[in-house]
């Protein structure tokens, strides 16, 4: 008889191991957002100062919002740039390479089915929705379409003075869209 014997520290089963990593990435949605890249004033032509009072110049422009989906929490639209305040208060968008002084944009919406209307977006810089369920909704696509802006040129109540400087103006806004 032959037998075959195996020391006992030496036996042992094999093993191998693996990692997974898993990840994801949530978000609540989102929406693509377009402008115009530029709008000019008077064709880029010179603008006399005292016909801006008033409101009397403004650029007419949409803001649209396409492709939403997801789950959204509270949207909004954010307008940011650089501002100004006048002489008398009335905060403007106006770039710091601006030559001018004392003159500015005055972004204003009257809003839409979903959004609020803003009078002046260098304020506080943002465009509210008007109404949005507090646990949020799986209706986002209802957000698509368009938002009218007003771009106002403006230098507040416009008082002559040390305050005012003829140049050019240039001021760089940034539409963003958000959710809370």
């Amino acid at each position: 008889m032959i037998g075959l014997l195996f020391p006992i520290g030496e036996l042992q089963a094999g093993s191998a191991s693996t990692t997974v990593l898993f990840s994801a990435f949530f978000y609540g949605g989102s929406c693509e957002i377009n402008a115009p890249a530029q709008l000019p004033y008077n064709n880029g032509d010179s603008i006399p100062d005292d016909t801006i009072r008033g409101d009397a110049r403004f650029r007419q422009f949409n803001v649209t919002l396409a492709n939403c989906q997801g789950y959204f929490m509270t949207p909004k639209i954010t307008v940011t740039g650089n501002t100004i305040t006048t002489s008398d208060g009335v905060k403007l968008f106006a770039d710091a390479t601006s030559t001018t002084k004392g003159y500015g944009v005055r972004m204003s919406t009257t809003g839409n089915t979903n959004f609020n209307a803003n009078t002046n977006a260098a304020i506080n810089n943002e465009i509210s929705v008007k109404s949005w369920p507090a646990a949020g909704s799986d209706n986002a696509a209802s957000l698509n379409g368009p938002l009218e802006f007003k771009a106002y040129l403006s230098c507040g109540a416009c008082t002559a003075s040390d305050n005012l400087q003829n140049g050019e103006l240039i001021a760089t806004v940034t539409f963003s869209f958000l959710y809370d």
